[in-house]
């Protein structure tokens, strides 16, 4: 009997465990389940043999990251990946957590509508590795991160169990909201199958200008102040690396680029435009429609570059309190975006520890850091939050099943 057979699935299932790799580590097993059932059912007997399971979308942001202590088995969701309920006319969208981003995108944009979730890589990054790493773009404040999106969900506890929260409408009262727990928990909670989720009209117009910008324009807090009042999509800075990274080779020939997005009405993105241009002068490249989407999206990926990187979060909405921090080691490849408060920077070796002191100076504080070495946060984690954690860890995942619940637990 095939090992695969002994997890109760068809042998059929069984996928190459080398392409699940998480640095230099594979897991001994790879499944790829074709039904909610299957995931539960390999979830019920990993349980019993006590392995260590990771749920495996796209593998865009896994592979990010250093491999857990148990990594036994990796289970591959993107055969769940079909449109459940569709509801246009009440903007909300039922889909199993498979599905691609961009397969999502496409369909919604036939009905001119738009699912309101950035993650990098779209065209591979799923619905449920979305959802589980609560990730977002540039246009954050705008769109609200994932759990903000979501109406409920189907998912599979570590000992096979299958649970459904909230509803597939918006007002909704079913039960408590645990898929909002799941969403941000790095599949180390449970297993997200099946998502319901809120969805956005597209906007009438959408246009990005892109600036180029020197580190003395950065600190001119006038030329800012009526950036927020304008209410843009985003509004981000990038290091001159990062700018090239993008593809915006005019803007990266300054030491900075910042790239406004406006998504309105026409009337109301004309006047933005007048108001911008009257304050900063001509873009350096301006871009509208298909192309506009296209650069917010390349956003996601430029923010999720290969090498290490800090995540801070600040109550700043505008670019000039990151003046003063132009002359730590990284700065070239910075992704600040401003009204969003989310600045990604990408350290040199060993010098992770001094930007964020330095950073913590200026009113940044740091939540998420990859292979950036050990850290001591200026601000730590509360011990009464990592309790809590552990505590609900223990109540869905008492055999630790889950190989990424105590990173989870253990996270900023």
């Amino acid at each position: 009997m095939s090992a695969v057979a002994t997890l109760g699935l068809d042998p059929a299932r069984a996928a190459d465990p080398g392409r699940y790799r998480i640095g230099d580590r594979a897991p001994r097993l790879a499944l790829k389940p074709a039904s909610s059932a299957e995931v539960a059912e390999a979830l019920r007997a990993a349980s019993t043999d006590q392995l260590g399971v990771i749920p495996w979308g796209g593998g865009s942001q896994l592979a990010r990251f250093e491999a857990p202590e148990r990594f036994d088995v990796a289970l591959d969701l993107s055969a769940l990946d079909r449109i459940v309920v569709y509801e246009p006319e009440d903007l909300t969208v039922t889909a199993e957590c498979g599905i691609t981003l961009g397969a999502l995108h496409a369909t919604l944009a036939d009905r001119g509508q738009e699912l309101p979730l950035e993650s990098p890589h779209a065209a591979r990054s799923t619905l449920g590795g979305t959802l589980a790493t609560n990730a977002s773009g540039p246009r954050r404040l705008r769109l609200g991160a994932p759990r903000d999106r979501i109406l409920g969900a189907r998912f599979a506890l570590a000992d096979g169990t299958l649970i459904r929260s909230g509803g597939q409408v918006v007002k909704n009262v079913a039960g408590f909201a645990l898929h909002r727990l799941l969403c941000g928990s790095g599949g180390g909670l449970a297993v997200l199958l099946e998502a319901s989720l809120k969805l956005l009209p597209g906007p009438e117009a959408r246009v990005v200008l892109i600036y180029a910008a020197t580190g003395e324009q950065l600190a001119d807090a006038e030329r800012w102040e009526r950036l927020p009042r304008l209410d843009p999509a985003f509004a981000t800075v990038l290091g001159r690396a990062a700018a090239d990274a993008l593809g915006e080779p005019e803007a990266a020939r300054a030491p900075f680029a910042v790239a406004v997005g406006l998504e309105d009405d026409m009337k109301v993105v004309a006047q933005q435009e007048r108001t911008l241009g009257a304050a900063w002068g001509p873009p350096v490249a301006r871009l509208e429609g298909a192309e506009a989407i296209a650069l917010c999206r390349r956003l996601t990926e430029v923010q999720d570059q290969a090498q290490a990187r800090l995540t801070f979060t600040s109550p700043h909405r505008v670019p000039a309190p990151i003046a003063p921090l132009l002359s730590l080691a990284g700065v070239e490849r910075l992704v600040f975006h401003a009204p969003a408060g989310r600045l990604h920077w990408f350290p040199e070796s060993g010098s992770a520890q001094a930007i964020v002191r330095g950073l913590a100076e200026h009113g940044f504080v740091l939540i998420g850091a990859r292979r950036a070495g050990d850290l001591e946060p200026v601000v730590a984690p509360q011990a009464a939050v990592r309790a809590l954690r552990l505590r609900i860890r223990e109540a869905l995942d008492p055999g630790r099943v889950l190989a990424l619940g105590e990173r989870w637990a253990e996270s900023l």
